[in-house]
This record gives C-alpha cells, sequence and structure tokens, in this order.
C-alpha cells in the first residue's frame, strides 16, 4: 500500500526569532499532519512564508526591511500579485 503524507522541504535559518519554531535537520522535510507541535507548526508556517519571499514587481513597491514585515510580504505576496481566479 502506498501512503503520501504531504511534507514542507525545512532549510536552515538559524536568525527566525519572530516565534517558536522546531529544531528540525537542515534540508530535510516535515511531515504534516494533525500531531504536530506548537513549535513544528511554528516552522512550518515560517519555511512557507520563506518560500514565498521574493523581490516584488516594480508597481508593488521594495520588499521590507524589518522582520516582521519580511514575514508578512512572504507571506501575502502571492495572494495580492496573483489573487485567485473566480471559480464561479
Amino acid at each position: 500500500m502506498i501512503v503520501m503524507q504531504p511534507v514542507v522541504e525545512i532549510s536552515a535559518d538559524d536568525d527566525f526569532a519572530l516565534w517558536p519554531v522546531g529544531e528540525q535537520e537542515s534540508y530535510g522535510y516535515l511531515v504534516l499532519n494533525g500531531g504536530l507541535t506548537p513549535a513544528e507548526v511554528g516552522t512550518a508556517v515560517m519555511q512557507i512564508a520563506a518560500c514565498n519571499d521574493f523581490e516584488p514587481e516594480e508597481e508593488h513597491g521594495p520588499c521590507p526591511t524589518d522582520p516582521l514585515g519580511t514575514f508578512l510580504h512572504g507571506l501575502l505576496t502571492m495572494l495580492i500579485c496573483s489573487p485567485p481566479e473566480d471559480s464561479g
């Protein structure tokens, strides 16, 4: 039987200090499931934001430099730059 589980690839980020994150092996995988600890959830959210963190197009202005602004930019940029298509 094949079992598929969603995962997040984890890369090292020793400078992250906005909230607790779990200690993960650098460049490993974190299995996403209902049994994650609060620190592991923090790690997953941190990694998703880091993957979405890129320099916006010129009309959106420069990327913030403060830690919270950079984090929020990583979470919100994809939604603002490419809003979800209307399914109706």
